[in-house]
């Protein structure tokens, strides 16, 4: 099995060595590059890809919530962080998982776990034989909304509308939440729940393909909602939807 690519970002040598040594000895992940000073990485980053970042939060000049920020195509990302109470803020930042210093090899293991799961998702991979329905049951997601984290079921979403910098998801309740997210981002987060069932069908529509009630114009119809599907994504979503 071909290994996972990834890099480190961490300040620390110590730190960077430790980490190198995880992942050497998971036989999962090659390392490709070990920065101590994130500038470097961002630019790294901007000219090369890769599978995972491991990356430390509190650094100088440049901060690793500063540089997963910045990055428009961010890899898929594990926090190393001296906080153990960095979970809301992982989450608000679409990490994978976060690991809290000093790192435990079976805790790094885990981690590194959840990425290959969350990468699997992204090239649509489902879980375990499970239909795509049974994949996404009754799970929900958290969405920050000014300075509280929400509770969305999967199944009460009908489609999620781009706002600028924000994303409005449309519920089948009539319920309209505002997020501040990029579509890239809550596509992601959508896929690591339930794979292959929420798709971009429009630079500024993701869809439920389960709430699809019929195609008509060049438009997906679901409720009295006629969303157009754009050029870019309307082979792809066409060849999907048998595979209901």
């Amino acid at each position: 099995m071909k290994k996972l690519s990834c890099i480190i970002v961490d300040d620390n040598p110590v730190m960077t060595t430790i980490l190198r040594g995880f992942a050497e000895k998971s036989g999962i992940v090659e390392c490709k590059q070990v920065f101590n000073n994130p500038q470097e990485a961002y630019s790294f980053l901007n000219e090369e890809e890769v599978d995972i970042m491991f990356l430390d939060i509190e650094m100088p000049q440049l901060s690793g919530i500063e540089l997963l920020k910045s990055l428009k195509n961010p890899p898929a990302t594990i926090l190393v962080t001296a906080n153990p109470n960095f979970a809301v803020e992982a989450f608000e930042l679409d990490a994978v998982d976060y690991i809290v210093k000093p790192p435990e090899f079976h805790r790094f293991l885990k981690a590194l776990n959840k990425a290959q799961s969350f990468l699997k998702g992204m090239h649509g991979h489902k879980p375990n034989g499970q239909s795509q329905e049974e994949a996404a049951g009754n799970q929900e997601i958290f969405v920050k909304i000014d300075q509280k984290l929400v509770k969305v079921r999967l199944n009460d979403i009908m489609y999620i509308e781009a706002m600028a910098d924000y994303v409005v998801i449309h519920t089948t309740t009539g319920r309209q939440l505002v997020v501040y997210s990029s579509m890239k981002n809550f596509e992601a987060e959508l896929e690591k729940h339930a794979p292959g069932r929420f798709r971009r069908i429009h630079r500024s529509y993701i869809i439920d393909r389960e709430k699809v009630e019929a195609i008509e114009d060049n438009s997906v119809v679901i409720g009295k909602k006629y969303i157009p599907i754009g050029k870019t994504y309307r082979e792809e979503f066409l060849n999907q939807l048998n595979k209901l």
